[in-house]
């Protein structure tokens, strides 16, 4: 693939402007011709490394570590998927990270194990609507140690005009025994604040979800929901530091929106084609001011889902499912003044 992306690039920039697709170190980028760019890593999980926005002629990343795969004492950052589980699987009895398919014991990595494998880059092109590039994983003998059903997942990358749509899609194997379940989530982190501008406890979010669905001692769904106390527009201070806050109680479409001391405006949205019965995470918070990231992880599902069925997405034997994220950046409030980063 490496060997075809780079003529086709050059013969599509050789022809008129506009966006491009590239390919080079791994990781494939898309580039909209009008200050946006995204970065994909195949090679790991297949995940979102990085996301860019021009400003006065310099490109600013938005992700945190954005393509740093160096090893690291703290929060690895990026954008990994987490399928088919979010969050621990603890199994009732015995307390093992897994669960049981027909009485038989699987274990099961914490957010799953779509994150650590490669994936295979299918295509990587524009057309009218823009540069994207589809990326796909598989069953296999390996996944089935853990996940005793057969799978195609995909996911879709684009740009368009102003936004970055990452559009998946899970197709369940015709020859499954049974419904396949499953919950979902990304692992999108942030550089906080976005643009190195003020301090990180100064960036704010907003979310009108009106529920906390609330953890118990063992880090999973306890079944409890509680009026969320983060409804509306909130500091980044006033998130416990790492401590996941998970919000719900709202079916349809999911948003939230970072507002920068820059005055940069991001926003988050996310839907789904059908959706498990309620109640369900939407958004999980997870924050670290001190080392300057927040992941407002978009979510469907509940930590322990295939244990406990809360939140779990069951797909019948050919059924496929699919999944819509968009990130768009807003420059509209950002002064000239503040787009200069701060040193540490």
């Amino acid at each position: 693939m490496k060997a075809l992306a780079v003529p086709i690039l050059l013969l599509a920039a050789s022809l008129a402007p506009g966006p491009l697709v590239a390919e080079a170190d791994g990781f494939v980028t898309l580039d909209n011709g009008r200050g946006l760019r995204a970065t994909i890593s195949p090679a790991h999980g297949g995940e979102l490394t990085g996301l860019e926005i021009e400003i006065d002629g310099a490109w600013r990343e938005l992700v945190y570590r954005a393509r740093d795969y160096s090893a690291t004492d703290g929060w690895r950052g990026k954008a990994p998927l987490l399928w088919p589980a979010v969050g621990m699987s603890l199994e009732p009895v015995g307390q093992r990270r897994g669960y049981r398919v027909d009485g038989r014991f699987y274990p099961m990595p914490g957010h799953g194990f779509a994150r650590d494998r490669a994936w295979r880059l299918i295509e990587e092109r524009r057309d009218e609507a823009g540069p994207f590039a589809t990326l796909a994983l598989s069953s296999d003998p390996d996944t089935r140690r853990h996940y005793p059903f057969d799978f195609e997942l995909n996911v879709e990358y684009r740009l368009d005009e102003s936004r970055l749509l990452i559009l998946y899609s899970v197709r369940a194997g015709r020859g499954n025994d049974g419904p396949m379940p499953f919950s979902i989530g990304n692992h999108v982190t942030f550089r906080a604040p976005l643009l190195g501008v003020g301090e990180a406890g100064a960036l704010r979010f907003r979310t009108d979800l009106p529920l906390e669905l609330m953890r118990g001692e063992d880090r999973t769904f306890s079944g409890r929901t509680i009026p969320s106390l983060y409804r509306g527009e909130h500091p980044l201070s006033a998130l416990p530091r790492r401590r996941a806050v998970s919000l719900g109680g709202a079916e349809g479409r999911a948003e939230l929106t970072l507002f920068d001391p820059s005055g940069l405006v991001l926003t988050l949205r996310h839907s789904a084609s059908a959706e498990p019965s309620p109640p369900a995470i939407r958004f999980n918070l997870w924050a670290d001011t001190e080392e300057g990231f927040f992941s407002p992880e978009p979510w469907i599902g509940t930590q322990n889902a295939l244990n406990s069925g809360a939140g779990l997405v069951q797909l019948e034997p050919g059924e496929e499912w699919r999944w819509h994220i968009e990130i768009e950046p807003s420059q509209a409030g950002l002064p000239a003044a503040a787009t200069q980063e701060q040193s540490p």
